[in-house]
């Protein structure tokens, strides 16, 4: 069973694996690991089985502006709708 929820700092290195294996082929931007620690209270995570296999960002820029970034799904577990729940947890929390 795959559970969203809010990621925590023990998740920051699996998410910088998912992000930038790929940003590494051009499909997304990179993200350092200093920006992720710094950003990881905007990171919801899809956790299996305690194994990070999705995220996805909700970052506030103004009281009415926030965007969705970073959105990211092992390719293994593409194609379940965890994309969709990820970013249904976003516009849930903004």
């Amino acid at each position: 069973m795959v559970e969203i929820r809010k990621a925590n700092v023990g998740d920051a290195a699996a998410i910088q694996k998912i992000v930038n294996g790929f940003a590494d082929r051009g499909e997304m931007l990179h993200r350092s690991l200093s920006e992720l620690y710094e950003n990881i209270r905007d990171y919801f995570v899809a956790d299996k089985d305690g194994e990070v296999i999705g995220c996805c960002a909700l970052h506030v820029s103004w009281e009415d502006l926030a965007e969705v970034k970073s959105l990211a799904v092992v390719e293994d577990y593409q194609g379940e709708g965890l994309g969709r729940k990820l970013v249904e947890r976003c516009l849930e929390e903004a």
